[in-house]
């Protein structure tokens, strides 16, 4: 009995103990967005770098500059690269342009075209693939768009949130998409007609910074110290209560882990949602956390408002 109670001691000490990044990647400038995309790590940067790495290794495949910009004062500065995105071979990035504007970019082979410029007056806060011809905007506004870089033109426009946008995340299929706004109010949407599927509310009663969607979960990181994970068919929730303003979030693949910038520390810690218990606490990250996401169930990437991403491995 001794024996097998010990055992259980020395099991819950290894299963929730904190762990230290296995890698420690320092990026040109101070991080704006990170995404994961078949193996590897994208990072936009304040220093006007968009950035490839290799998960695996963590070694730099590409490094592209986007020019410098006037600010408003007609100062030269490099421009933030917002949002980033990645198919195939082609990168996505949303990049600030002079006077407080922005431009979508697309790169191919290395070169920067734009494919949506300054004059169309679009103040865009992200931009993910839906798939190669086709990509979700979401306006600084409430309004998101489906974009056709073919034909160069909207699909559709829609204002799928009743308050400002703060985030949005497609599932796996990117057939739907989760966007969240100021209100706290969650809604799901055809990704490719924009029709309005689902509106998810109750769980917070602020802004949603982050949102993550896969399967049949959809995860909330928000202002109100609120980890929300729904289940998407009954609504019904689950919440994780933080010590802090919850500005990022992610569920792992499997749907074992939700993961969530948890305190004032930057510490990450994620939660067995089978049993609702602490399940990891990671530590390194110095400055607040921005970024999260699983690149499958054993390795997630993180990065905050500096330099440094991180790539952390689970026991």
């Amino acid at each position: 009995m001794k024996y097998f109670l010990l055992l259980g001691v020395i099991s819950s000490l290894l299963f929730s103990a904190e762990l230290q990044p296995r890698s420690v990647i320092e990026a040109s400038g101070n991080l704006q967005q990170v995404a994961f995309v078949d193996g590897n790590i994208i990072a936009g940067t304040s220093a006007g770098t968009l950035e490839v790495y290799k998960l695996s290794d963590a070694t730099k495949l590409s490094k592209i500059e986007f020019p410098k910009i006037k600010d408003f004062t007609g100062d030269e500065v490099s421009p933030k690269i917002f949002s980033v995105d990645m198919i195939e071979k082609t990168l996505l990035a949303v990049v600030q342009a002079t006077n407080g504007s922005r431009e979508l970019y697309l790169v191919e082979d290395g070169k920067p075209k734009v494919l949506i410029d300054s004059r169309a007056n679009l103040f865009i806060s992200k931009a993910k693939f839906v798939d190669k011809n086709r990509i979700l905007v979401a306006l600084l506004s409430n309004e998101m768009l489906l974009w056709d870089v073919k034909n160069k033109k909207e699909i559709y426009r829609i204002q799928p949130n009743p308050s400002h946008f703060s985030d949005f995340a497609l599932n796996e299929s990117k057939t739907m998409a989760a966007s969240s706004c100021e209100s706290g109010e969650i809604t799901l949407f055809d990704a490719l007609s924009g029709k309005i599927i689902k509106v998810l509310k109750g769980a917070n009663v602020d802004n949603v910074y982050k949102v993550d969607f896969k399967k049949e979960k959809v995860l909330c990181a928000g202002q109100d110290r609120r980890g929300i994970v729904y289940d998407v068919s009954s609504s019904a929730y689950e919440r994780f209560d933080g010590s802090f303003l919850l500005y990022a979030g992610a569920l792992s693949p499997s749907l074992k882990f939700a993961a969530f910038a948890f305190n004032e520390q930057n510490d990450i810690v994620l939660f067995d949602l089978a049993s609702k218990s602490k399940a990891h606490t990671l530590k390194g990250q110095k400055s607040t956390l921005n970024t999260i996401v699983f690149a499958n169930d054993k390795e997630l990437v993180s990065s905050s408002d500096d330099q440094f991403i991180m790539i952390w491995r689970l026991p």
